[in-house]
């Protein structure tokens, strides 16, 4: 006979919770959820929630070391709700660093469900839409660019690829002809003619690296292709699910596609630095 896992009693043949324990146990966490949301929000003080969620797990409401997942979950449930919202204030920024350091939470126990990441990205459009040169990106290596004087990096996409647009053409409906003998050694040609031309676009995949955003320009850098371009020398940016597309000011300048997996962020970050 199994024992519930909650109150310790019988729970039956191959059974380890009552149903009723299980509910009971999962209404008390909800309601520890709501105090971690509530003090992120700033309703409650930071103190306080650390008291309450020592007290849940001196209990057994949760178990010993649940209490940063719990954390977690909550702070993910903000960020959340704030991308709903689409505004993030500064009182917002202050109260998240002071969470973070109340708790000692580390950036892998914060970004659960990419709750980190999102909030970053978030609070680094933001910064750009009012103006702001964003300065949150942190990266662990050095990257492979020669940087101008005075440039700052904004955000930097590893593993990105790089594509641009290639027009070939052929000729359709074309014909050789047929050659008449007139005499020996002399020949006419008739009927030869070449058609007419087709062009076609084909999407080529050129390389893959980084492409970095900085205040001044986009970048790409791969093993074998690499640019700098000028927001001012961009003339158009077209969005893309999974990237950017880039039209430079020339006439013949083609397409140049970076894919770095979030198109939606890239497109309106490299929109508002362009604006700066």
């Amino acid at each position: 006979m199994g024992k519930c896992k909650y109150c310790g009693k019988s729970a039956g043949l191959f059974r380890n919770e009552h149903k009723e324990c299980e509910a009971e146990h999962n209404l008390r966490v909800y309601g520890a959820l709501n105090e971690v949301i509530a003090a992120i929000k700033g309703a409650k003080s930071f103190g306080a929630l650390e008291k309450t969620l020592t007290e849940a797990e001196q209990s057994g409401l949760i178990k010993p070391g649940e209490q940063s997942a719990l954390l977690a979950l909550g702070f993910s449930k903000v960020v959340e709700e704030l991308l709903e919202n689409g505004t993030l204030k500064l009182e917002d920024d202050k109260r998240f660093l002071e969470f973070r350091e109340h708790f000692s939470l580390s950036d892998e126990i914060l970004n659960l469900g990419g709750a980190l990441e999102k909030y970053v990205k978030m609070a680094t459009l933001q910064e750009a839409m009012e103006g702001k040169i964003p300065d949150r990106m942190r990266l662990d290596e050095c990257l492979p660019i020669n940087f101008q004087k005075g440039e700052q990096i904004v955000w930097a996409f590893p593993n990105s690829k790089y594509y641009e647009d290639k027009t070939s053409r052929q000729y359709i409906g074309g014909s050789h002809g047929a050659s008449i003998r007139i005499m020996k050694g002399v020949y006419y040609r008739i009927g030869a003619f070449r058609g007419h031309a087709v062009d076609s676009v084909e999407r080529i995949h050129v390389d893959t690296g980084w492409v970095v955003l900085t205040n001044k320009n986009i970048y790409f850098s791969g093993a074998h292709k690499s640019m700098r371009v000028p927001y001012s020398k961009i003339v158009s940016f077209e969005p893309y699910s999974d990237g950017i597309g880039i039209r430079r000011d020339a006439a013949t300048a083609k397409p140049q596609i970076l894919v770095t997996g979030d198109g939606w962020f890239t497109y309106n970050l490299a929109i508002n630095l362009s604006q700066i």
